[in-house]
């Protein structure tokens, strides 16, 4: 009889072992298709937008000013398509713990005033009013200056999205003891003291009516306590309640050694008062270079030749790995910028065949590969392959021209 029920006690358990695994897999699988449906939802609000005004601005009948707001609407929603996208990956390294960050001395007061001249445009269109106040002393902080411009941009950019037309958002920069302090203030929406302690975790966002005519992913401000811990500090949400705003601050230790008050504030006063206008990057002159374009799609080929065309270089484009290599044989080029995901083979087989006849042949010919692709295992991919550069659509001409010039020593 004691061996009969240590057997069902063994049977029971597994029964509620099972149970138990497959409601967590149920839970598992319900979550997925709630957030599968949340990115499809957000994507396709942009995309709307940009085939919606692409169309529009094709069928050539919109007047002159219609049609700058076209262009102006379709950058702008590809703009939050490319963040989406990039707050995936930043979210997928950061789950696989594979983000590096690359440290050194970093004037924070800088680092905030970058992120400011990125934001000031969406300010700008929702007629919020933005100001920063960086106080007098040390703000040097030993971290990566591209990810804690990443942390200030995606409060910023929450604190914009949340504050109503007329607003405020103030950003200010303290030191104290041994740490520097950024605080992120808005007018805005507020949040509830229920929603408060979940506000950094990752596709959580509140539920109540204002915040869901927002959109986003809710995955910006996990990005952001995770970046912020990374560099030893830390961040904190607080807000009186709905309808009052918030203020999210930022601590991080301060780097030893820090240079004098004095020099800090009057390099912060050039920067803020050179800064208020934003002028667009200044698109480096690839003059003379000859360069030959790899992509299968006429679209992304097209833009990426009159990009590098308008920055003075000769460019030829072709469709596939095979029509390059026949041009290699009978040209010569300068640079080369090829797409990874191509109709016959890839552009990893592409650059490796360019190396093998270099190998026996001489010569050499730098090369680019811009793409879709842009996980770091994709970069390292490229680079192992035989590409100088990996650049991640969508690019900015100015970038793309600037990488050219680097590799090929303009």
């Amino acid at each position: 009889m004691a061996q009969i029920r240590e057997a069902n006690a063994h049977l029971i358990a597994a029964a509620v072992r099972a149970q138990t695994l497959t409601e967590e897999a149920e839970t598992a699988s319900h979550l997925k298709d709630e957030f599968l449906a949340m990115v499809s939802h957000e994507i396709r609000t942009p995309l709307n937008a940009v085939l919606g005004w692409a169309r529009m601005l094709e069928s050539k009948q919109l007047p002159p000013e219609r049609a700058e707001h076209a262009i102006a609407a379709i950058g702008r929603s590809a703009s939050v398509l490319a963040h989406m996208i990039d707050d995936l990956l930043d979210t997928s390294r950061i789950l696989k713990g594979s983000i590096r960050l690359a440290l050194r001395s970093v004037d924070l007061a800088a680092v905030a005033q970058g992120a400011l001249d990125a934001m000031r445009p969406l300010a700008a269109i929702k007629n919020v009013h933005v100001a920063f106040d960086a106080a007098a002393g040390s703000r040097t902080v030993s971290g990566d200056a591209d990810r804690l411009q990443q942390v200030i941009w995606n409060l910023l950019a929450n604190a914009i999205k949340f504050t109503p037309d007329g607003g405020r958002v103030d950003v200010f920069i303290d030191s104290a003891n041994d740490h520097v302090e950024v605080r992120v203030v808005d007018t805005g929406c507020g949040i509830s003291s229920d929603f408060l302690p979940h506000v950094f975790e990752r596709f959580r966002q509140p539920e109540d009516a204002t915040t869901q005519r927002h959109t986003g992913l809710g995955l910006g401000l996990g990005i952001v306590r995770q970046l912020v811990e990374l560099h030893g500090g830390t961040v904190h949400a607080a807000s009186p309640g709905v309808g009052h705003g918030a203020t999210f601050t930022v601590r991080l230790p301060m780097a030893a050694g820090s240079g004098p008050a004095g020099q800090a504030v009057a390099l912060v006063e050039r920067r803020t008062e050179s800064s208020t206008t934003s002028p667009a990057p200044r698109l480096p002159r690839l003059d003379g270079l000859r360069i030959l374009v790899v992509d299968d799609h006429v679209d992304g080929r097209t833009l990426t030749s009159l990009m590098l065309t308008q920055a003075g270089a000769s460019v030829q484009a072709v469709a596939s790995a095979r029509e390059a290599l026949h041009v290699l044989e009978v040209e010569q080029h300068d640079a080369l910028v090829s797409d990874i995901d191509l109709s016959d083979e890839d552009g990893y087989a592409l650059i490796r065949q360019i190396r093998q006849h270099e190998a026996e042949h001489g010569g050499f010919l730098p090369a680019i590969a811009l793409t879709g692709y842009a996980r770091a295992d994709d970069r390292a991919r490229a680079l192992a392959a035989g590409f100088q550069a990996h650049v991640p659509k969508p690019v900015e001409p100015a970038a793309l021209s600037a990488t050219i010039a680097a590799i090929t020593a303009v």
